[in-house]
């Protein structure tokens, strides 16, 4: 804890508390969100130098229990007037594995204020996104756990799937192709149908088999392939 949250605490009015989010998402190439509960004078949040959009978020189980037991929070961000978040969660596995950072400060140690300091925080929580625990049409819950919390975890943690590949492909629109919600990174000039067909460009479909992305990116070229084609089939 730094000295200057150190003095704030000691004080009878230290301050509005600020709660700012990281979510690092550029393990799966979507960059970093960052975004916070609070509003101040209707004004984006600043903090060291970077800008943390309003949203409406709820946020709790961040404390360590007196028993040692790692905490599972739950943050839960609505979809209502932002749903980008969740779109992004949607299309890549539900985000698991993302780090999620929690930082706290005061308001008077943002940028802009008189005693700007990016340093004067609490320590910082940092967490991984355990499972999205709730999906609705206003909001989106995720339950984290922290870094060294691995009782019980599985490997890998999504579905094991060996001939179906959970990339979403791109899309013709009529005149060209639609990437904006694409996961595959083909963006080649093979058309294909599911069958394996050659078909015209606004036909192409990928049947989602490890045979399909061999013919699209080439017998010897390293495959995005998402299925788990080394599985085997056994009895319990």
């Amino acid at each position: 804890m730094s000295d200057a949250i150190a003095n704030a605490i000691q004080q009878p009015a230290p301050g509005d508390l600020v709660v700012l989010f990281i979510v690092d998402l550029s393990f799966i190439g979507q960059g970093v969100f960052r975004f916070t509960e609070s509003v101040l004078d209707g004004e984006k949040v600043r903090w060291n130098g970077q800008v943390f959009e309003p949203v409406d978020i709820e946020a709790e189980g961040f404390e360590w229990a007196a028993t040692g037991q790692a905490p599972q929070p739950m943050v839960r961000i609505s979809n209502v007037k932002n749903p980008i978040f969740s779109a992004v969660a949607l299309s890549n596995d539900d985000l698991l594995g993302a780090t999620v950072i929690r930082i706290r400060t005061f308001r008077q140690f943002l940028d802009g204020q008189a005693e700007a300091d990016p340093e004067a925080i609490f320590p910082p929580q940092i967490f991984k996104i355990e499972r999205k625990s709730q999906f609705t049409k206003s909001m989106i819950e995720f339950e984290l756990a922290t870094p060294l919390d691995q009782e019980g975890r599985k490997l890998p943690a999504r579905q094991c799937l060996r001939d179906t590949c959970t990339h979403r492909y791109r899309r013709w629109t009529g005149s060209g192709f639609d990437y904006s919600k694409a996961t595959c990174p083909f963006a080649g000039t093979v058309y294909l149908d599911s069958l394996q067909n050659p078909v015209a460009a606004s036909a192409d479909r990928c049947g989602k088999k490890l045979s399909d992305c061999r013919l699209r990116f080439g017998n010897n070229a390293p495959l995005p392939y998402r299925g788990f084609p080394g599985m085997n089939k056994y009895r319990t």
